[in-house]
């Protein structure tokens, strides 16, 4: 029976040891390793060791770590190659020489983890999702890293009957070897060896779960079905990619330094827990680059983007475009020079708020119309600095004086912004041949509060009424006249009665 040997390092590192007899076996001489969680592994401080013999002299030894973060040097000292603070629940290392390979697990616990009893520190790997095997075949899990290159098929790691292989058969099932997709791995019938046959792609799946049993000569089972593991290791094999634009960010002119506008946030296919796709964010070129070159930050790690001038920088009406185009690089490896690159364009525009106050052109405009004439007289025009596409630019006008019996309309043309002045109500220049109008102008939208209309927004509009050579008018009309039949010729029927309108002119009627 297995012997289980309980062995204390130091406070930090719990050791647990599971070995068959005390003679040489090929592989780690220690499979699983428990330590305790540190605030951070620095870099090139010793972990712990791990002792590899394949019994022959370890030839051409080479060591493999599931997290890159980390190496395992020719002398089995396990480093990290830079400090780490976040890492996960286990590290699995693959040692491979030109007559073994094996698989040692270490599993990372939390301080309160490591101060159970025996029994419970044993139940943890079960809690982790690595069953214990208590049984004849020994399957450790397989570490391939994707994107191999051929030669194929290339042996990639051994399953080990404890009783030996003599008349028996080992038999691998499961998907990637009888089940879709077929013929990805085999196992040598008669030693155990397990062979990957083609180059693996870990984005189009991460890991196998395979059954191995070992059989005799007429296919009856003597052992299993026990599970192997394989498990694709990430390779920095794709490129940060951005899948949501067009990215368009909307920021109000004038806002606070700091203010976020958007976020940029790219896609990198490769394995989440590792560098590969770790993205670091940065700005490559803003344009255009006036009143600042440096408008914006990009925070490296979220994909903010906010302003960084001054709110009076940010002004809409000074600036040389209201429309910024900042090109976006995410990199993985976490921005190293190693890493691969994606690139987007974000659009930031500076929308307008309604701080310019519309003002007349000029602070009285002239009118001549003709009496008895209706239609627009007059077209009073206005400038204003705000963005012509809201409401802050569009104009209102309204007559605040001088139209007492309502003959005065005024509207606003929707294309010019201009104000159009209209008789409605016929003039009459014997009444009254001058007419003098005060105009005011405002906007659909708002001022913000500390702005306020001021004496450009009116104006007076002087209107002459022209006079106009108008026609006798009989009174009454029509007349009636009722005389008897049979009067004398030459009798007066009717005196009949007219008016001039043009009462300040001197005419002469006619009949």
């Amino acid at each position: 029976k297995s012997l289980f040997l309980l062995f204390f390092f130091s406070p930090q590192v719990l050791l647990l040891a599971c070995a068959e007899d005390l003679e040489c076996v090929p592989g780690f001489q220690q499979k699983v390793f428990y330590i305790e969680k540190p605030f951070e592994f620095r870099e090139d401080q010793l972990i712990l060791n791990l002792k590899f013999d394949d019994c022959q002299g370890n030839n051409k030894l080479n060591f493999e770590v599931s997290n890159p973060d980390f190496r395992v040097e020719l002398d089995g000292n396990l480093v990290a190659l830079k400090d780490v603070s976040e890492v996960g629940r286990a590290l699995f290392v693959h040692a491979r020489s030109e007559h073994a390979e094996d698989m040692a697990e270490i599993f990372i616990l939390e301080a309160n983890e490591k101060r159970g009893a025996l029994k419970e520190i044993l139940k943890l790997e079960g809690s982790l999702g690595i069953p214990r095997q208590k049984r004849a075949i020994l399957a450790t899990p397989i570490l391939i890293p994707e994107n191999q290159r051929p030669p194929f098929p290339r042996l990639v790691g051994k399953v080990i009957r404890s009783e030996g292989t003599e008349g028996v058969k080992f038999r691998l099932s499961g998907k990637g070897v009888d089940q879709d997709p077929k013929g990805i791995f085999r196992i040598n019938e008669m030693n155990g060896e397990v062979s990957v046959t083609r180059t693996l792609d870990r984005e189009a799946i991460a890991n196998y779960e395979l059954e191995v049993e070992v059989v005799d000569v007429n296919g009856k089972t003597l052992d299993g079905p026990v599970r192997l593991d394989v498990l694709v290791i990430d390779q920095n094999d794709n490129r940060p990619m951005f899948k949501e634009g067009p990215y368009v960010g909307h920021v109000m002119e004038g806002s606070a330094t700091g203010t976020t506008v958007m976020r940029m946030a790219a896609f990198d296919a490769d394995d989440a827990s590792t560098d590969n796709a770790l993205l670091r964010y940065n700005i490559l070129r803003q344009t255009p680059t006036k009143p600042s070159p440096n408008m914006f930050y990009i925070d490296p790690e979220k994909g903010d983007i906010v302003t960084v001038v001054s709110p009076a920088l940010l002004d809409r009406e000074t600036m040389e475009s209201p429309k910024y185009e900042l090109v976006i690089e995410a990199k993985d490896m976490g921005g190293m020079d190693v890493g691969l690159t994606g690139t987007a364009t974000a659009t930031i525009l500076i929308d307008d708020k309604n701080d310019h106050a519309p003002e007349f052109t000029r602070k009285e405009f002239q009118a001549t119309v003709k009496e008895g004439v209706t239609g627009v007289i007059v077209n009073l025009t206005v400038g204003d600095r705000d963005d012509p596409a809201t409401g802050a630019w569009r104009a209102v006008y309204s007559i605040i004086n001088g139209n007492p019996g309502q003959s005065f309309e005024i509207h606003t043309n929707p294309q010019t912004n201009e104000g159009m002045l209209s008789v409605v109500k016929p003039l009459d220049y014997e009444i009254s041949a001058f007419h003098t109008l005060l105009i005011k102008v405002e906007n659909e939208d708002p001022l913000i509060p500390d702005i306020t209309y001021g004496p450009s927004s009116t104006a007076t509009v002087q209107i002459t009424v022209e006079d106009v050579n108008e026609g006798p008018v009989f009174h009454p009309n029509p007349m009636a006249v009722t005389k008897q039949e049979n009067i004398p010729v030459g009798s007066v029927v009717l005196t009949v009665n007219a008016t001039d309108p043009d009462t300040l002119q001197h005419q002469t009627i006619r009949w």
